[in-house]
């Protein structure tokens, strides 16, 4: 038990668990995402590119500052029994937790290098988790052993990719476009839990446990990609992300417990079963702390494939993308992964020149083959969503007709996107489970149903110059 707090904290800076897009470590990069959802693979022409598909910045026609990200986000757990105690029938706490957030996404810059090559420089905060949950569950009346059990964890996990990118147009007619990106990510990740259980208030036993760490990690990712126009109304996109290693990771750690049995001589603690110590339920405390870093090549986040085809009309477009995230193995930070393949729609429609509707549908299933103690397996929960979004501005946004009227002049383009973005996930989240009596040795931890809700309201603001 006093292990498992140690073991929790080992790769929760690389850890998906309920988060900013669900499952996956996605970011709203860009108008063209704000508008849309996250199809965007063929079509992608504004610093969104670094992200989804560097071939992308060839289309851009002036130099932009791009601001976008998650204005606010509501997220709503219902996960009842994370905190269970094994009496007959069992107590099982409510389960009901809101999160929010409030955080900017993506910052980028693209600017012209020469006519046909294009520089994009972006800070991409891809992970953007707030939680903060306590939990309480107290036997049924008449049980005669009464006991109570709490629990709670504050989290503060960051995920930052600094992009560099540069992709060129090749070809007569220029139909064929190269890009490519560099980034350096810093992953920074602060938890702090405590755990406790109660029989007869304290007289009958009692166990309880806390700690708090913290986590810094540096690493790097490579992406490439691609994007083809074989007819004018068809755009094809394709792009490739290496898997983030990290190459150093920095860790601080502290925890304290304390175990009792009954003050009754005559209740004596039970006996542990092997592999356990036969006094592991006897009375103890103490604590720990350890700090360090260490250095090495592990693979902390997975790669991805992402491919996109689009429909381009005077109407607006329609796009559909496959997005696959390879299987991922890393044993010394107990990472395992299994390979996902999701779907995305979406689809802008042209109102009038300056004003854009966007409609989108996605899944994000769950990478997690089985619940685990580690934080990338505390969760198996598969989420299916969908987007609306609006888009204002100056001037043409429209990524099969340039805006050469607006390319000509000196003034600034400056456009607005909003969207909002619901999904709904159902699957298992991993709790405790606490005996109906004194014996810590035997306090495992479980998986229980549960659905979480979120609600994101996206904001994405381009000055092109």
């Amino acid at each position: 038990m006093r292990r498992a707090s140690l073991i929790l904290l080992i790769g929760v800076v690389w850890a998906p668990v309920p988060a900013s897009a669900g499952n996956s470590d996605e970011v709203n990069a860009g108008l063209d995402i704000t508008l849309t959802g996250g199809a965007v693979v063929a079509i992608t022409y504004t610093g969104a590119a670094l992200w989804y598909n560097p071939a992308g910045l060839a289309r851009t026609t002036k130099a932009s500052l791009e601001l976008t990200g998650v204005t606010l986000q509501v997220q709503i757990v219902k996960v009842p029994g994370l905190l269970t105690i094994d009496t007959d029938p069992q107590a099982k706490s409510e389960g009901k937790t809101v999160n929010f957030s409030v955080v900017p996404q993506a910052v980028t810059f693209t600017i012209g290098l020469r006519e046909n090559l294009k520089l994009g420089v972006g800070l991409f905060n891809s992970s953007i988790r707030r939680a903060f949950v306590t939990e309480e569950v107290t036997t049924a009346a008449g049980i005669t052993r009464e006991a109570r059990a709490i629990g709670g964890q504050n989290s503060k996990i960051d995920f930052f990719h600094v992009s560099a990118g540069l992709a060129g147009t090749f070809g007569n007619k220029q139909k064929l476009l190269l890009g490519g990106a560099f980034d350096f990510v810093v992953a920074s990740a602060r938890v702090d839990g405590t755990q406790a259980i109660f029989y007869n208030g304290g007289e009958s036993g009692f166990f309880t446990d806390g700690d708090v760490g913290t986590q810094t990690g540096f690493g790097l990712q490579l992406k490439a990609g691609i994007q083809w126009v074989p007819i004018p109304e068809v755009r094809i996109g394709l792009s490739v992300a290496s898997p983030t290693f990290a190459f150093v990771i920095l860790e601080r750690f502290a925890n304290t417990f304390g175990q009792s049995p009954s003050v009754n001589p005559n209740e004596p603690p039970p006996i542990c079963d092997p592999p356990n110590p036969p006094d592991c339920n006897a009375q103890s405390s103490g604590g720990s702390e350890s700090r360090g870093a260490r250095g090495g090549w592990w693979g902390v986040e997975p790669g991805n494939l992402r491919f996109g085809i689009a429909y381009v009309g005077n109407w607006g477009w329609v796009e559909a993308d496959l997005f696959v995230q390879w299987r991922l193995r890393t044993p010394d930070l107990q990472i395992d992964r299994k390979a996902t393949f999701n779907g995305r729609i979406g689809s802008a429609f042209r109102l009038t020149r300056f004003m854009h509707l966007g409609l989108g549908f996605f899944t994000d299933l769950s990478p997690v083959d089985r619940l685990g103690l580690t934080p990338p397996a505390t969760t198996d929960v598969n989420f299916y969503g969908v987007h609306v979004g609006f888009l204002f501005a100056n001037h043409e946004m429209h990524p099969g007709q340039p805006d050469a009227e607006s390319d000509s002049k000196d003034g600034a383009g400056f456009a607005i996107a909003i969207g909002l973005r619901y999904s709904h996930g159902r699957g298992q989240a991993l709790g405790f489970l606490f005996p109906a009596q004194y014996d810590p040795s035997s306090i495992t931890r479980q998986g229980t149903d549960g659905k979480i809700n979120e609600i994101a309201l996206n904001l994405g603001v381009n000055v092109s110059f």
